[in-house]
């Protein structure tokens, strides 16, 4: 289980429900906050559930304690694929500039409609030409980008308010469907990671979560 999909999705999650200090941090930079500031990160094993709090039990050894807000921020990864990028959907695109000029995706999330609009925007991300473009999947053409290791490609036009992007997605971008979810799917032995801000007693409270397969 890798963090590296949550940081996109925490950051785009902390994005719609930033306060106070997110909102300072984002206006001295230009880069996107890191989403895991000052929280604790969990990944693992539910290993039991009372009410509201929960048990993780995580993979570096160990139990995390963790109580949900009022509203929380509850996700469904799945694995997906190109077929599922189509036309109508809105999505968030990892995507690096090559030596072609081209925008190609590392990583593509497609988001439920609960959570379009989230992040929206064309923005650079903290390694170099990297960028993350979250918005409507305008256009799809299939077999449009070359790889030398075949598969299934495609290249998207990706619009937002104030432009576009065109993003070539290959076969080895790394496709994820994301679906609302909610605390009742949190059961003992199912697979969850996150972040979660501390308290001064008692559980840490989840500030998103995204149950995987």
């Amino acid at each position: 289980m890798t963090f590296r999909p949550m940081i996109m999705i925490g950051a785009l999650l902390l994005c719609a429900a930033a306060t106070g200090p997110v909102l300072a941090q984002s206006a001295a930079s230009s880069a996107p906050a890191n989403p895991f500031a000052g929280l604790i990160r969990f990944g693992g094993t539910v290993a039991s559930v009372s009410g509201k709090h929960f048990v993780v039990h995580s993979q570096q050894g160990g139990d995390v304690q963790l109580t949900f807000a009022d509203k929380p921020n509850i996700m469904v990864s799945g694995k997906g694929t190109t077929a599922d990028l189509g036309a109508g959907k809105f999505v968030g695109c990892t995507a690096v500039k090559r030596a072609d000029n081209l925008l190609h995706a590392t990583e593509c999330h497609i988001f439920p409609e609960s959570m379009r609009g989230v992040g929206e925007g064309h923005n650079p991300m903290g390694p170099p030409d990297t960028t993350m473009t979250n918005g409507n999947v305008a256009t799809i053409t299939a077999g449009q980008v070359t790889s030398s290791s075949g598969g299934t490609s495609a290249t998207i036009n990706v619009t937002y308010k104030g432009g576009q992007q065109s993003i070539q997605v290959g076969p080895d971008a790394d496709i994820t469907k994301i679906d609302a979810g909610t605390p009742a799917m949190i059961r003992p032995g199912a697979n969850v990671m996150g972040g979660a801000k501390p308290a001064a007693a008692g559980p840490a409270q989840v500030v998103f979560l995204s149950i995987t397969p």
